[in-house]
């Protein structure tokens, strides 16, 4: 309380000499999943409420950019304000000012929380592939930040069976800087291990950022060149450390070093892939810039965050032969992005080059186009669209890009068309009629997907396309956020078939209508493999 009065003191002895406005005090109200003032309310609600733990203060303290008697700054505000959204803790988060006099203000942080305990039965069909199973998700431990998550699965997809996963994470270990992330996931085919331990990029302002990841896979990965597929055995072990410094010079600039290691036994040579068994030194040299609307109805009904600005990046790199069968390359990569908003109009781009060399010849050279884009008819209707073509040269080990009901050719049986390359493309009509049932907000879309997947020997024009065209419905709760908050019900037709194909369930949207533009570590482009 005495440091409080000292700052509404020293606010009121510089009035004649500045102008700027000091924050007096912070409130935090932290309202639970359910409000009596709301539409929601119901009898067993103060039950529910009840049996969920609302989040810590300190959760949202950790969060916030300025402190009592700092002068008021609105971009601080807004960025906290969207650093709380991106916690996934909360359903809503609005952060306003409640003006005093002349030189000092309060800050008043409201958020209502998420349901944070998950129990779900997963139900997920798709063109000769049923999922059916169970996952126990929790998002906010007794309102700590740590999330955890255990899952099992009945997969038919090339005969898979039983399927179980595990993860927890910590947003700021210990309430430090520190993300903490662990995964283990096992089926009769493959067996993946992950560990996470970074200090990320938490706000504009933050300089360092640095990490160590470690992956352990085994087990047996298949190739649809054939039919029956061919399972191949494999053992691999990748271990990732980077070290990045910020600054600001107008725009924010990045400098990261990267090293990756990688040890891979596929059992023979003729299954090896682009960068196996091999370690990587990457220097990238980065920039972004962004400014941040706030949007709704686009591709969920809940508040979601418009970054609009544009993503540089220039990376060098060597590569090492770890053992006898590594290949030592030098490395070579851009990638840029950019973003537009006009009027009820946005479209985002994003192009890819990278390229390996032995001596004087290329190896291993990369190709990718990414765009997104939307026009708003009105505040219910929404023209949404997405492509994305990936391209190889040079490229002399195994790949396989999948095209299917995955990656977005909705109608098609999985793993059936595959190839070297890929281009695939979405248009939707989203309609948000506000049909609110309960905790439940009603959505639907008609949609067209087209692409097409190729062989290096082949030339564009005589690869065959394919394409579709459905309608679907969306349901997404209220009281949740992220891709498990909306089910997603899509009817496709196959034009190739001139046929109906399996009804589609899932979670999420099939894909973003805009996106974020923001740090990335520097990669060996190109050595994505569809394995399933």
């Amino acid at each position: 309380m005495k440091i409080r009065l000292l700052f509404i003191l020293l606010a009121v002895l510089t009035a004649g000499t500045n102008a700027e406005i000091r924050i007096g005090q912070i409130f935090i109200n932290r309202d639970d999943v359910f409000d009596s003032t709301q539409s929601d309310w119901f009898f067993a609600a103060p039950l529910a409420n009840s049996l969920h733990s609302v989040t810590k203060s300190y959760i949202v303290e950790d969060e916030l950019l300025f402190t009592e008697g700092d002068f008021l700054n609105f971009d601080l505000i807004s960025e906290t304000e969207r650093n709380l959204r991106s916690t996934g803790f909360f359903t809503n988060v609005s952060i306003v000012t409640d003006t005093i006099n002349s030189i000092l203000t309060n800050v008043i942080i409201n958020t209502q929380e998420r349901w944070s305990t998950n129990p779900s039965i997963l139900i997920g069909t798709g063109e000769n592939s049923v999922t059916l199973g169970g996952r126990l998700e929790e998002i906010n431990f007794l309102g700590m930040g740590t999330r955890f998550s255990i899952e099992a699965l009945r997969r038919t997809e090339n005969n898979t069976g039983m399927q179980g996963a595990a993860e927890l994470g910590q947003r700021r270990l210990f309430r430090s800087e520190l993300n903490f992330y662990g995964r283990i996931m096992a089926n009769k085919f493959r067996t993946e291990q992950n560990l996470s331990l970074s200090k990320p990029f938490r706000t504009l302002d933050t300089k360092w950022s640095f990490g160590i990841t470690g992956n352990n896979s085994f087990g047996r990965e298949f190739l649809f060149h054939n039919i029956p597929p061919e399972p191949i055995p494999f053992h691999g072990r990748n271990l990732d450390l980077w070290f990045s410094r910020a600054w600001h010079q107008g725009d924010r600039v990045f400098v990261t070093g990267m090293l990756k290691l990688d040890d891979v036994n596929r059992g023979s040579r003729q299954f090896e892939r682009a960068y196996d068994n091999t370690g990587k030194i990457l220097l990238s040299f980065s920039s972004v810039a962004e400014d941040f609307y706030k949007t709704t109805k686009i591709n969920s009904y809940q508040t979601e965050d418009l970054s609009v600005g544009g993503w540089g990046t220039a990376i060098l790199g060597k590569t090492f032969a770890m053992g006898s069968k590594g290949e030592s390359l030098y490395y070579i990569a851009a990638q840029g992005e950019k973003s537009y908003l006009t009027g009820n109009l946005y479209l985002f781009g994003q192009m890819t080059a990278a390229s390996a060399f032995m001596s004087s010849s290329g190896r291993y050279t990369y190709q990718e186009f990414s765009g997104t884009g939307f026009y708003r008819l009105s505040e219910s209707f929404v023209l949404a669209t997405r492509i994305r073509q990936m391209t190889v040269w040079n490229w002399y080990k195994q790949r396989q890009l999948i095209l299917d009901n995955n990656s977005g050719l909705r109608g098609y049986s999985l793993n059936s068309i595959q190839g070297d390359n890929r281009l695939v493309g979405n248009f939707e009509f989203r309609m948000f009629p506000d049909i609110k049932v309960w905790i439940v907000n009603c959505g639907a879309v008609a949609f067209c997907d087209f692409g097409t997947a190729w062989n290096q020997q082949t030339y564009l024009s005589k690869t065959r396309w394919h394409s579709s065209v459905g309608l679907g419905f969306r349901l997404q709760n209220m009281k949740d956020v992220g891709p498990n908050a909306m089910f997603r019900i899509d009817f496709a037709y196959n034009m190739d078939e001139r046929k109906f194909g399996e009804i589609i369930f899932t979670t999420d949207q099939l894909f973003s209508a805009f996106r974020r533009h923001t740090f990335k570590l520097p990669e060996m482009y190109g050595t994505e493999f569809d394995y399933e």
